[in-house]
């Protein structure tokens, strides 16, 4: 799975992610009396919490923005492929053409994220040793083969 597909599976869960960031930083700062250890590690721990949702956040804002230049059609095809959510009504193409059209627009978003300055070493570098994009690539591998067969069947029966 490459990272845009990975990203396109964390949008809707973003919001989520950087408020449990701001969680942790918080509980973190309010109990600072109850961990022994330097105080500049103990800093160097909060400014790397804090700098993990300085990051989500920045992320959020540019999906945000990719998401602005897509129109219906593709909304609704990243929705039905990577949220599972069915779209109104049934497509009205054959299903040859839906992958067809899920190349071309992942393609597209790929192009689009290069724009925006998130390219695949970018994505290495600052997100995928995040938690939430590790268990995040693992169980949509799994889901992937499974939610996908049955989708497909509904909307294209």
């Amino acid at each position: 799975m490459n990272y845009a597909e990975v990203l396109l599976l964390a949008y809707p869960d973003l919001d989520r992610m950087i408020e449990n960031e701001k969680v942790g930083y918080l509980e973190r700062c309010y109990q600072s009396a109850y961990f022994f250890e330097p105080c500049d590690k103990f800093a160097e721990k909060l400014m790397e919490k804090l700098e993990i949702r300085n990051r989500l956040i920045d992320l959020k804002s540019k999906l945000d923005c990719l998401y602005s230049r897509l129109d219906d059609e593709e909304k609704a095809l990243i929705k039905f492929k990577y949220c599972g959510v069915l779209p109104e009504n049934k497509f009205d193409f054959s299903l040859r053409t839906y992958f067809r059209k899920q190349i071309k627009l992942l393609d597209k978003i790929k192009e689009y994220l290069t724009y925006l300055n998130v390219t695949e070493e970018v994505f290495k570098r600052d997100y995928s040793k995040l938690i939430y994009f590790e268990v995040l690539k693992e169980v949509a591998e799994k889901k992937r083969r499974f939610k996908n067969d049955v989708a497909l069947k509904k909307m294209f029966a």
